[in-house]
């Protein structure tokens, strides 16, 4: 229930959609009954051939004897407790007696008048329009019921209408905020889960989730509704038997919970092997150039075989226990109509109204009441059956919503601060204070060595620096400690002395460009990428990033030139293309720190050059950080200082020149790129 209460506020918008379709919901239920109920004069025409006003007549004239009777036996009563009260010798025990057997009359009275008061209606009303010959009434009760039943169809259909519109419009809502608090999330909070897991959740359990809100909104609205009816006619006809068949209710309702939190747990597990089916394709179609070049196929198919094969483990759970629900449900449900039929069927071939002494009817049934109340307990019957169909997937549902509502509920590790203070422009200098950062494990995996530790560097406004070291040594992790992508678990970093903790992220960012190794572009025009580093623009500022960073000189020889799509994640450009128009991106952003991160190490020699020269003029008044393994003529050309990285820290720092005369660990790398340029 917790769960479905989160719904509350999104389903509340569409509140009118909501009442109106219960509207049509009471009317199924009404229409349902209403059918139910045509068993009474279907018995009495067909198997004891009376005629429909013969027996309304019949049923008054009893009820007013009935009346007359019962008004005497008062009357009597009455005079026996005033005789007693005279008397005053009447022990407390009889005066007690006859107080009860007064108060049992005076109920039997309101009943006989309530049904002699519905008999004299339907006499008046109903009778005038039934005919007398029993084949015709008969057959007029056959459309009736077919009407009745379209009746019923159209008001499902609209129900159901009304109930997809809001479930549609619901779903919306949720998904939209979902991905509003995704994008508000950091990254270090999201790539713990990494991009199969969110996908999962935005499109398994989403779907999920709709199907059971149709179904609540629909069936466990319509079902329940039907079987209260029933059980409102059941009552009707008979509220002694019908309180004896409802005395399994407290036994199905544990059956219900019990079930339902087995159903949830194993939905759970069930959505969670999912995502990792989820995170084997997503892998296999983002490398399918190495799958196919290397003849990867089958490994991925075990992979995809194996975890399959744990989804189905946990599917068929799920089964079990859904196939286990159904019978039980319907035993129950027999074993309610049981309990009801037996006694009745006694009374109806006895002639009686009490077994053991314990009155079980009013007057004497006849087989016509009793195949009314075998028909409105099977009307019972029905809808518990088919709620018992859709419980486990109303359980699936419940389980995807917690999934999607701790997406929503997740708390970003990396925010902005309550108060932020004001980051100007950097003017002066970067300062990495003794930083130490470790990444987070997942589940029971060994904890990892810190990437970062205990790192301290400084870096002066207007200083174009290089980054360098082994795979690993922490390059990329130091510069991704800038825009806030992480943060450090001790230590801090300074911008002009302001902590960047303390600073609004906006203001941060807005502050800094980046370029990334893997090119990230998106599925629109050459224009649209650059703008997307600043959308207030110009055309003449795009135009103006687009030439700086040499992207003019390949978009004039295309047809469509800047309206050209550049496909998924760019892929109808080159690798050279691409990072050009990502270095545009960024310089659109006429940003005060420019970072790249292995910026050209996917690129060719000319487009490399390209972005060297563009690199050189852009960097002027500015700070540039670069992450490389390799440093190319073109490079040392216009950097001010390397940094050398091993293991997490820094081990050194200076000119080309004096590294290779003080640091080994640069001699190597140096000497590695001489190797490899001399092959």
């Amino acid at each position: 229930m917790e769960s479905l209460a989160r719904l509350i506020p999104f389903v509340w918008p569409h509140r009118r959609k909501f009442a109106l379709s219960m509207v049509f919901g009471v009317l199924v239920a009404v229409v349902w009954g209403g059918n139910l109920t045509a068993v009474l004069p279907i018995v009495k025409v067909l198997f004891e051939n009376e005629s429909l006003h013969g027996k309304v007549a019949e049923s008054i004239e009893a009820y007013e004897g009935d009346l007359a009777n019962i008004e005497r036996q008062l009357d009597s009563i009455e005079a026996q407790i005033r005789e007693a009260e005279a008397a005053g010798t009447e022990p407390d025990s009889v005066n007690v007696k006859l107080l009860q057997r007064r108060v049992s009359a005076e109920r039997n009275l309101s009943d006989r008048r309530r049904r002699h008061l519905a008999m004299a209606w339907v006499q008046q009303r109903i009778m005038p329009w039934v005919p007398n010959n029993a084949f015709q009434t008969f057959t007029w009760i056959l459309v009736l019921l077919l009407f009745a039943t379209a009746l019923k169809g159209l008001f499902i259909f609209i129900q159901d209408v009304l109930v997809g519109s809001m479930v549609e419009l619901v779903v919306m809502s949720i998904r939209k905020q979902c991905f509003r608090k995704v994008l508000m999330l950091d990254y270090q909070s999201l790539s713990a889960d990494g991009t199969a897991d969110l996908m999962c959740r935005f499109t398994n359990d989403f779907q999920t989730m709709s199907l059971g809100l149709a179904l609540l909104g629909g069936r466990l609205v319509r079902e329940p509704l039907k079987a209260l009816v029933c059980i409102g006619l059941a009552m009707w006809v008979n509220w002694r038997l019908t309180l004896m068949s409802l005395i399994f209710l407290p036994i199905l309702g544990y059956v219900f919970y019990h079930y339902g939190r087995m159903l949830k747990r194993a939905s759970r597990r069930m959505l969670e092997s999912m995502s990792r089916i989820y995170k084997v394709l997503e892998e296999t179609f983002a490398g399918l150039k190495v799958v196919i070049a290397f003849g990867g196929a089958p490994h991925h198919r075990r992979q995809f075989h194996r975890e399959h094969k744990e989804y189905y483990s946990k599917a068929m759970k799920v089964v079990r226990i859904d196939a286990l629900t159904k019978p039980t449900i319907e035993l129950l449900g027999m074993l309610a109509v049981f309990v009801a039929m037996l006694p009745g069927a006694y009374l109806v071939l006895r002639g009686r109204t009490e077994i053991w002494e314990i009155r079980l009817a009013s007057a004497p049934m006849d087989i016509a009441q009793l195949s009314l109340m075998y028909a409105l307990l099977a009307g019972i019957l029905d809808p518990c059956r088919k709620m018992s169909s859709v419980y486990s997937k109303l359980k699936k549902s419940t389980a995807a919503i917690d999934r999607i509502f701790e997406l929503i509920d997740r708390k970003p590790e990396v925010c902005d601060p309550k108060q932020p203070v004001p980051l100007p422009r950097l003017e002066r200098s970067i300062e990495f204070s003794s930083v130490t950062f470790q990444y987070p494990t997942r589940g029971l995996a060994p904890a990892r060595r810190a990437a970062l530790e205990d790192v301290s560097l400084t870096i002066n406004a207007g200083e174009v620096v290089a980054l360098v070291g082994e795979n690993g040594c922490g390059k990329s992790t130091l510069v991704n400690l800038l825009p806030r992508f992480f943060d450090p678990q001790r230590g801090e970093v300074r911008i002009d002395g302001v902590p960047i903790k303390q600073a609004a992220l906006r203001d941060l960012r807005a502050q800094i460009g980046l370029v990334t190794q893997e090119t990230i572009l998106f599925d629109d025009s050459i224009y649209e990428n650059i703008r997307y580093g600043r959308s207030g623009a110009t055309a003449e500022e795009i135009e103006a990033a687009a030439r700086q960073a040499h992207v003019s000189s390949f978009v004039d020889e295309l047809p469509h030139g800047f309206s050209t799509s550049v496909g998924e994640r760019g892929g109808e450009l080159s690798g050279g293309q691409r990072q050009r128009v990502s270095l545009a991106r960024a310089i659109l952003r006429d940003p005060s720190l420019l970072i790249l991160d292995e910026a050209t190490s996917a690129v060719d020699a000319q487009s490399e050059s390209l972005i060297h020269s563009t690199l050189k003029e852009f960097a002027a008044g500015r700070t540039v950080l670069m992450v490389t393994h390799m440093l190319s003529n073109s490079l040392l050309d216009f950097i001010t200082r390397i940094v050398v990285m091993e293991e997490g820290r820094v081990v050194a720092s200076g000119s080309h020149q004096q590294l290779l005369a003080t640091c080994p660990q640069y001699q190597r790398l140096y000497e590695a790129r001489s190797h490899k340029q001399a092959a």
